[in-house]
């Protein structure tokens, strides 16, 4: 289960995004940096330096945000963990990020009885293949000591999606705004939230047909009363 909270995901892809920052720089120029007397980075460790200032950076500025409680959990995450958890299902989390990270934010947003509740909880560093590879669901099975065929998994974007259906496990997608125009083949359900009439039951039975709001979205009319530019 992916999807706890509203949070940037940048705490979950440190690698991508530090990988990307210095592909930014190499096309655009290397700012010029305190950490280095104010001047550009001269090699490649120096570089590394700077995207790990920044990273470093950012992870404080996600903890405080975290920590100070701006940020609410997913709409109907927390009910469903609850009802899961009453039904005698059992419930993991499987997140990319790295565990410190992780625990931080789980234990903030869920709370401390939910978090030590968890039948399973895995991070980035107790794998050693990343999203979209399926091994992270793969343990977590083992370790729950299920059949992957009866684990429904929640996730949020196209990679999550194809290392939960690589595990051989069903996958329902709340999408994110910036994972909303993915194509989500394979999904038994696509939904913005899992807040207002979706129950456990319904993430629980294989649909006929899959579901997805953004159809819905799409096909209603628009207003009368908008402006348009």
């Amino acid at each position: 289960m992916t999807p706890v909270a509203r949070a940037p995901e940048a705490a979950a892809a440190a690698a991508a995004a530090a990988a990307a920052a210095a592909l930014y720089f190499k096309r655009m120029g290397w700012p010029t940096s305190n950490i280095l007397a104010g001047r550009k980075p001269a090699n490649e460790q120096e570089e590394a330096q700077v995207i790990d200032t920044l990273q470093d950076w950012k992870t404080d500025k996600y903890q405080q945000m975290i920590g100070s409680g701006e940020v609410p959990p997913r709409p109907g995450v927390l009910q469903l963990m609850d009802d899961a958890r009453a039904a005698g299902l059992k419930v993991a989390v499987c997140s990319a990020a790295t565990k410190s990270s992780v625990v931080f934010t789980l234990k903030n947003l869920l709370g401390e009885q939910r978090f030590n509740s968890l039948d399973c909880f895995l991070a980035g560093d107790d794998v050693d293949k990343k999203k979209p590879d399926p091994k992270i669901y793969n343990v977590a099975a083992q370790r729950l000591g299920v059949d992957p065929a009866d684990c429904v998994v929640v996730e949020d974007s196209t990679i999550g999606l194809q290392a939960a259906l690589g595990a051989g496990m069903r996958c329902i997608i709340t999408y994110t705004p910036s994972t909303k125009q993915q194509a989500f083949d394979g999904a038994d359900i696509i939904l913005h939230e899992l807040g207002g009439n979706v129950s456990l039951r319904d993430l629980m039975e294989r649909p006929a047909t899959v579901g997805d709001d953004r159809q819905a979205a799409a096909a209603q009319p628009v207003s009368s009363s908008s402006s348009s530019w």
